[in-house]
């Protein structure tokens, strides 16, 4: 890749990050973490953000040692040739299912509350257009829109915060009735909410500036998106009895539904028709990330084509649900859980770089600084 075609500035960096994390599973977390923890999926949330800081530290030392090298690069170093090309090929596979499973839950949402006569090909082929239009301009293109389009997360927030003062504070009370138990195993839970992150894995080398200035970049990246998530699941938790919020899957619309200005009747729409930036950007950013993986294994420089090509691949598995029920039920349960591998597996590489002593060379040097 052409640094100066392709690269971005750290600052572009924190936007990418945070506008791929937040997407269409921001709707329905406020549920799953009550699912989880109860009224403590707060705390939930808050332990998934140190957790998974953890897992960026991780990152951040295995790019120090492969500075100008992506994760896909350094698994072809670590592992021969033939095995970084299979490596390629599931991430590449991965991305394509998470970006066919942001479709399939955004053409439901949207069916549900604003479209329901309108198919839900069609609902979501408009995405996947503006998606390839989008993509095809490479990174830099995608994190200039992205920096456009972030303020509107502040608007969706003061749409949210309007509904503090019908809040009720006991609901939340006591705090830690869940038991430490629950809260950890619902921190599993929220991380999947805020997956996303993953970007940073083919994107970390084309990001300018120093390495410290880039992890602090992803670090206020992570610090935003978990406050922003535990802001939203708290006020559903105050809003809605422990007893409503169990039969709410997405409690912020049912929220925002029952206000009404002189000025605007649905504010739920409104608030939906915001939120469906948030849904677009994601999908940009893992049609690129399959895109990119893809590159690397017809070693191709120009992708716009292999845009199209996964475009139509990613369209054509979202819309299998609507003829099989149960590949949805399975894609919807295993994708989130085949994620762990992938975003673990840079700790796996790490590993094996230090004990084989490879670096940006292939081999560990003299020089202290390499």
């Amino acid at each position: 890749m052409n640094l100066n075609k392709d690269g971005i500035t750290y600052q572009q960096f924190f936007f990418l990050i945070i506008q791929t994390q937040l997407g269409v599973g921001g709707l329905s977390l406020p549920y799953q973490m009550h699912k989880s923890a109860q009224s403590d999926g707060w705390i939930s949330i808050l332990l998934a953000g140190l957790l998974l800081q953890g897992i960026l530290f991780l990152y951040f030392m295995l790019f120090k040692k492969f500075k100008s090298k992506n994760i896909l690069d350094i698994s072809t170093v670590v592992l021969g040739r033939k095995i970084g090309k299979l490596i390629s090929l599931f991430y590449m596979l991965y991305f394509i299912s998470v970006g066919s499973l942001i479709l399939v839950l955004y053409a439901r949402v949207i069916d549900r509350w604003i479209l329901p006569y309108t198919p839900n090909w069609v609902i979501g082929g408009l995405l996947v257009l503006a998606g390839i239009y989008l993509s095809v301009g490479g990174l830099k293109i995608l994190a200039r829109f992205y920096t456009l389009v972030t303020p509107l997360i502040l608007l969706l927030v003061l749409l949210v915060s309007y509904t503090l003062k019908d809040a009720n504070i006991y609901y939340m009370l006591p705090i830690g009735q869940a038991g430490i138990k629950d809260i950890v195993i619902g921190s599993k839970d929220a991380i999947l909410s805020l997956l996303g992150f993953e970007i940073i894995l083919l994107t970390f080398p084309l990001v300018s500036g120093t390495t410290r200035q880039k992890f602090k970049a992803v670090s206020f990246a992570n610090l935003f998106s978990t406050l922003l998530y535990s802001y939203l699941v708290i006020i559903c938790f105050i809003y809605f009895s422990p007893a409503e919020i169990k039969i709410l899957p997405e409690p912020l619309l049912y929220i925002l539904k029952s206000y009404t200005f002189k000025l605007i009747e649905r504010t739920d729409l409104l608030f939906l028709s915001i939120w469906i930036f948030l849904v677009f950007t994601s999908f940009c950013s893992y049609l690129f990330l399959a895109a990119d993986s893809a590159a690397k294994i017809f070693y191709k420089r120009d992708r716009r084509k292999l845009v199209y090509y996964l475009a139509f691949i990613i369209y054509g598995l979202s819309f299998l649900p609507e003829i099989d029920i149960k590949y949805f039920e399975v894609m919807s349960s295993n994708i989130p859980k085949a994620s762990f591998i992938f975003i673990l597996f840079p700790a796996f590489l790490l590993t094996l770089s230090v004990l084989f002593r490879k670096s940006e060379q292939g081999s560990e040097t003299n020089d202290p600084n390499s």
